[in-house]
């Protein structure tokens, strides 16, 4: 389940004058700022609304946003909010973004470190293919399998063909995890050859999901 929300948070400010007070008259008041902002599982991620008011010091009248003199709440914002006190509430925001440019270093990786295995094919490297891309008659349907290098020749690289096929490559990576995919049980029996330079081409169509090497 993802939890978020909305929530809020005073901040308080400093002491200021020269205001009077509409009900007692007063010229004193505490300045404080209403900050709402979104969570996302309880991690503030982006500010929705920010107010300033005063309260009296003496009876304790509030006085809030459109309430205020225009250049008096302007003051009170700049005074008030502060980077120490809005930025947290962006924490959700910087943690999305680390974990956004993480993922992109980790594909990143993951792509030149396929292509390193196109290049050099080893013997028993597995990859998870979209076999509607590879075999006319497949059914769309259930179109992820997996096919393993069984013989490398100079220009040729031999595989054997998984026996089932999945709707989704998890699928096919799920018989990886759990070692399905290691018993010769699992392929058929009539090999497929490719020219090792059509493996590219292959990884660059998407017949290619991706590549394993154990």
């Amino acid at each position: 389940m993802i939890f978020f929300g909305s929530k809020g948070k005073s901040i308080s400010g400093h002491v200021i004058e020269g205001l009077q007070c509409p009900n007692c008259e007063n010229e004193q008041f505490i300045t404080f700022g209403l900050l709402r902002y979104f969570h996302l599982y309880w991690i503030p991620t982006f500010i929705t609304s920010k107010k300033v008011g005063i309260e009296c010091t003496h009876c304790k009248k509030t006085l809030i946003g459109k309430e205020l003199p225009n250049d008096l709440a302007k003051q009170i914002k700049n005074t008030v909010y502060n980077p120490k006190n809005t930025l947290p509430m962006f924490s959700g925001l910087i943690i999305i973004a680390c974990l956004a440019l993480t993922l992109s270093y980790s594909l990143q990786q993951n792509g030149l470190q396929e292509v390193a295995y196109i290049e050099q094919p080893v013997i028993n490297d597995l990859y998870i293919v979209n076999f509607t891309k590879i075999f006319t008659e497949a059914d769309p349907k259930y179109k992820y399998g997996l096919i393993r290098i069984k013989q490398i020749s100079v220009n040729r690289v031999t595989f054997q063909v998984s026996q089932v096929a999945y709707n989704k490559a998890s699928g096919v990576r799920k018989d990886i995890e759990e070692n399905k995919a290691l018993a010769d049980s699992y392929y058929d029996d009539e090999p497929l050859s490719f020219d090792i330079k059509q493996l590219k081409l292959m990884k660059d169509s998407g017949a290619i999901y991706s590549i394993e090497r154990l």
